[in-house]
């Protein structure tokens, strides 16, 4: 089965927003063995949008359009799905009930202007929206959701789930394996992983995301073998540089390994400026682990909170390994991520250029630091920073465990 996404709205041509839907609709249908042929973005224009469902539907058996579903004067998705098929447009009775106990629950009077958002073509069935006012629809192999992704977000696992039972898609035939990486660019890691895959009928694609590189296997269920069977052999090529599968993060990775260790976590950063302690923190559970985190951006700081002596930084400065290793050092729990480096726009009076980073991360009294030199602008510089640091410790906890 083929589909096809229209993505509705004048900002997403003019820059005014970056399209993310998309990429996650594509996740989505990929469980289910749907195969994404194309996807466009279209203006809030109902010449244009009509004729985008017409071609579509001349091409896929299932469209999937986002955005347009809102109270406003260019909110016209719903309007031209019932231009192209012929229909008009109703109201629901009981869509109104659950949007006013919607408008109640919140203490926000509803206007008239909000019935626009339960509108649909005559005919359309409505899944119910968790995250916001406007029910998705769906009506004659077209399903219409709203742009907001947390909104998205909730409705098309809830259409998936009911279309596939509705088509008889065998979505547990379809057997997908992410192993998660870090580290390897994308042609590297090709290279090392491709001569693996020796059994026909089970394909795999590379995913470059912030947090690394996914390698997607996918096949049917009666192959699980074979593709276990490949899975073992990336480990035993490549494992050094994997940190998780399926929906694993860095961070929930670290998190899981050092409560796993009954181990404690601090941070002493610089250059990343709060980056490495705020994103462990946002996993569930952290509190467990996590003690605190010091962002220590001057040299007095750095003396004061973690004990790097006067000598270090007027020998080799701040920016520097031997800086790195004893802010580290200084910290006070059984693992610790440290971090100083240069993030721009300009460097410093010491002419070391922009991007170069000192991560230092400990295991107890086993201390590893790496320099790093990163590209790209201040932000970038911090968030990558951010992550090696995460995934230098997840690799010497590893390492310590297995001596």
């Amino acid at each position: 089965m083929k589909a096809g996404i229209i993505l509705v709205g004048t900002e997403l041509l003019n820059g005014g927003t970056v399209d993310t839907n998309s990429i996650y609709i594509g996740e989505e249908l990929n469980k289910y063995g749907i195969e994404m042929e194309f996807k466009m973005a279209v203006r809030d224009v109902r010449e244009e949008i009509v004729k985008a469902i017409g071609w579509a539907k001349q091409n896929v058996d299932l469209v999937i359009m986002s955005g347009g579903l809102g109270p406003t004067i260019d909110d016209i998705t719903k309007e031209c799905i019932a231009a192209y098929l012929g229909l008009p447009l109703i109201v629901d009775p009981e869509d109104v009930r659950i949007l006013e106990r919607k408008f109640d629950a919140i203490h926000i009077p509803m206007i008239p202007s909000n019935i626009k958002q339960i509108e649909k073509p005559q005919g359309a069935i409505s899944f119910p929206n968790g995250e916001g006012m406007a029910p998705g629809v769906y009506i004659d192999g077209i399903a219409a959701f709203p742009g907001i992704p947390r909104e998205l977000y909730d409705l098309l696992p809830k259409f998936l789930a009911w279309y596939s039972r509705e088509k008889k898609l065998a979505a547990d035939d379809i057997y997908i394996r992410d192993i998660l990486t870090y580290g390897l660019g994308e042609s590297i890691l090709d290279d090392k992983v491709k001569g693996l895959f020796t059994e026909p009928g089970i394909y795999y694609e590379f995913l470059v995301k912030a947090h690394g590189t996914i390698v997607r296997l996918q096949s049917y269920r009666h192959d699980k073998k074979n593709v276990e069977k490949i899975v073992k052999n990336i480990y035993n090529e490549i494992g050094e540089y994997i940190f998780g599968e399926g929906n694993d993060t860095l961070e929930s990775v670290l998190v899981r390994e050092l409560k796993a260790r009954g181990m404690t976590f601090s941070t002493g950063e610089s250059c990343t400026g709060g980056l490495i302690a705020g994103t462990v923190v946002n996993v569930p559970g952290a509190s467990d682990v996590f003690r605190e985190g010091f962002v220590t951006y001057s040299n007095e700081a750095k003396i004061k909170y973690l004990g790097v002596s006067s000598e270090t930084l007027a020998r080799h400065g701040a920016v520097s390994a031997e800086t790195a290793w004893e802010m580290v050092k200084g910290l006070a729990t059984t693992a610790g991520i440290a971090s100083t480096g240069i993030a721009g726009p300009a460097s410093d009076d010491t002419e070391k250029p922009v991007g170069l980073v000192y991560i230092a991360v400990r295991v107890g009294e086993s201390i590893s630091v790496k320099e790093y030199k990163l590209g790209g602008g201040r932000n970038r510089i911090r968030h990558r920073a951010a992550l090696h640091g995460l995934f230098d410790l997840i690799r010497l906890l590893r390492r310590e465990s297995a001596v």
